[in-house]
């Protein structure tokens, strides 16, 4: 488990991933998140330690790496949500005319990130048992796969974070996959 707090002040950009256990049977379930992150008292208490402030060239490095992870998991097929769309806020006097209109796909994909109180979001790619879900409010994306691709993983993970370093943090996922989806 990585419990060292990061000595720099600044850390570096770093994407983390871990093999979360699942039942016999499950498919493989793997987290990808980057850090430093802003503090988040679920995972310090499931034994993560780098966290810092975000500002905009974060941001954007986050940005890029959603981008290579969609990129990456397209490969498996179409992207399509298979989770109930998150809709904008429309005032009370415009919803007697008219249906809020549902988030885009990437939109859909980042506001669980950062905002608890939405429905989760998962995205399902083709037919290949692949899907990415976000929520929570986490800044982590859960990936799940079937078994015969997840030992394939570490070399994706690393594909992802690229050109960012890569580091496999196991951490006490109990603390962070209380969601009926994990």
């Amino acid at each position: 488990m990585n419990t060292a707090a990061p000595a720099d002040a600044n850390p570096p950009f770093t994407v983390h991933w871990s093999r979360v256990p699942r039942p016999d049977g499950e498919p493989a379930l793997f987290a990808l998140w980057p850090s430093p992150m802003n503090h988040d008292a679920c995972f310090e208490a499931a034994g993560f330690r780098a966290f810092g402030d975000n500002d905009a060239a974060w941001d954007a490095k986050a940005d890029a790496l959603l981008t290579r992870l969609l990129a990456a998991l397209g490969v498996h097929g179409e992207t399509r949500q298979t989770s109930t769309p998150a809709k904008k806020h429309l005032p009370w006097y415009r919803r007697l005319f008219s249906t809020p209109a549902a988030f885009g796909l990437r939109e859909q994909i980042e506001l669980p990130l950062h905002r608890d109180e939405l429905p989760d979001c998962i995205i399902g790619f083709g037919v290949s048992g692949v899907s990415l879900r976000t929520g929570d409010g986490h800044h982590v994306f859960w990936i799940t796969m079937p078994e015969s691709c997840a030992a394939a993983f570490p070399g994706l993970a690393a594909g992802i974070a690229a050109p960012h370093p890569v580091v496999r943090t196991d951490l006490d996922w109990a603390r962070l996959t209380q969601s009926p989806h994990a």
